[in-house]
């Protein structure tokens, strides 16, 4: 289930306007805001959603507080990434446009190595995910981590993906991932990683971002070996000869 391969990467014209007008006595008025389901407590404070089921996700997203522990030893809770959302005022919208190639995704755009969203700039809900609120939760965690650059205004890498599904693994614990005893700071690892989950397109990215670079352990294969303190069977090592 590769839910994101690669609609962030690209930089699309989009231009969507959408006029909603509705006149009660010769003045517009805003829509209603969204019903949320009964015994579900919302912030005071929400987000412009205008979906319901996409409200709910982000409801049920503020509400999460466990922490998540990252690769510099901070943590991130489900409620810092929701509020970052409503912080930065960042849209939420079905991809009805396919404007993702049938993933989830924010558009990003680069100038001379320089990237970042634009003001205004949704993020891309994919439309298989409608009614799995589970799966709701879990996008817009790994599109808001992005959305929040951790590593700069730079191009996505194979660590920030890594980290992105870690995040909605921490919200979701989806069957389909699988974290083993991968270390992403070693780019065997990394790699096979990507292998292991199915996500080979994601090896046309670079490995990491510039400030991870001092942190990675590049191994000496011929003292250590490449897969070291993985099991054989991750490495295709184990199989009878």
């Amino acid at each position: 289930m590769n839910k994101r391969l690669f609609a962030s990467l690209i930089a699309l014209p989009l231009i969507a306007t959408t006029w909603a007008s509705v006149f009660l006595s010769g003045a517009a008025t805003a829509p209603a805001a969204p019903q949320l389901p009964a015994g579900l407590a919302a912030p005071a404070k929400l987000p412009a959603i205008q979906d319901a089921s996409l409200l709910e996700a982000w409801v049920r997203l503020h509400d999460r507080q466990d922490a998540i522990r990252l690769w510099d030893g901070s943590s991130l809770t489900g409620r810092r990434l929701a509020d970052y959302l409503l912080d930065h005022g960042i849209p939420v919208a079905w991809d009805t446009g396919n404007v993702c190639g049938g993933g989830s995704c924010s558009i990003k755009h680069c100038n001379a190595g320089t990237c970042g969203y634009s003001a205004g700039q949704p993020i891309f809900v994919r439309i298989g995910e409608r009614g799995d609120m589970p799966a709701l939760m879990a996008t817009l965690a790994h599109e808001i981590f992005h959305r929040m650059q951790p590593f700069g205004p730079v191009l996505d890498t194979r660590f920030e993906e890594y980290w992105a599904f870690r995040v909605e693994y921490g919200i979701t614990p989806e069957r389909w991932l699988t974290f083993g005893a991968y270390d992403p700071l070693e780019p065997e690892h990394l790699n096979l990683w990507l292998r292991d989950n199915g996500f080979e397109p994601y090896f046309q990215l670079p490995e990491y971002p510039a400030s991870i670079e001092p942190l990675v352990n590049r191994v000496d294969a011929a003292h250590h070996g490449s897969f070291e303190g993985l099991p054989a069977a991750a490495t295709g090592q184990g199989a009878a000869e």
